[in-house]
């Protein structure tokens, strides 16, 4: 049997993307739901390192990262994605599938970040895109957490393509725009 300090050696000989991915993989098998079943879940956040930075049309302006984000007062572990000075900005993730999953969903939050000067006359679009296909959309301009679940549609893949896409829609000064706490969860 391997105890525990045989696995904290292991632990120390990992980079931060592996231990990223233990801690997730981890977590994944703590998860429970009230009647007791076992839940799996894909931690965004924690998995940002695996993630590919794309934009519609241009790179300039483009900022993301995972970090803590404030919005309404309210800190949240985050991607950052602020939009380019033109287009949209990706942030994209093949997120590999176990088999047999049931009632897949993807739980997150949007924001646009304290501090933000952003006019309300203008907004920002956040949109989710699976497999090439916009699954869900949003435009908005308050700085506050707005909390979204989204079914996932069946797939015949064993790797989603997920997107998480923001875009200034002409004017990207002051696009804060956070996602919180972004991940795919499902009943093992």
């Amino acid at each position: 049997m391997t105890t525990r300090q045989d696995l904290n050696d292991l632990l120390a000989k990992l980079n931060d993307a592996q231990l990223a991915h233990v801690r997730a993989y981890a977590e994944s098998l703590l998860r429970t739901d009230d009647a007791g079943a076992l839940r799996w879940q894909f931690d965004f956040v924690a998995e940002f390192a695996q993630a590919k930075l794309m934009t519609q049309r241009e790179s300039a302006g483009l900022e993301a990262r995972a970090a803590e984000a404030v919005c309404g007062g309210e800190t949240k572990r985050a991607l950052w994605e602020h939009p380019p000075l033109s287009g949209a900005a990706i942030v994209s993730y093949a997120v590999p599938i176990p088999p047999r999953l049931r009632g897949l969903k993807l739980h997150f939050f949007t924001g646009i970040r304290d501090g933000s000067e952003l006019p309300h006359d203008r907004y920002v679009a956040f949109r989710v895109v699976v497999n090439g296909w916009k699954l869900w959309s949003a435009v908005k301009n308050t700085r506050v957490w707005e909390e979204f679940t989204v079914v996932m549609p069946e797939s015949s893949s064993d790797v989603l393509r997920v997107e998480f896409q923001t875009d200034g829609l002409g004017d990207h000064r002051w696009n804060w725009a956070v996602w919180g706490e972004p991940k795919l969860i499902a009943d093992l």
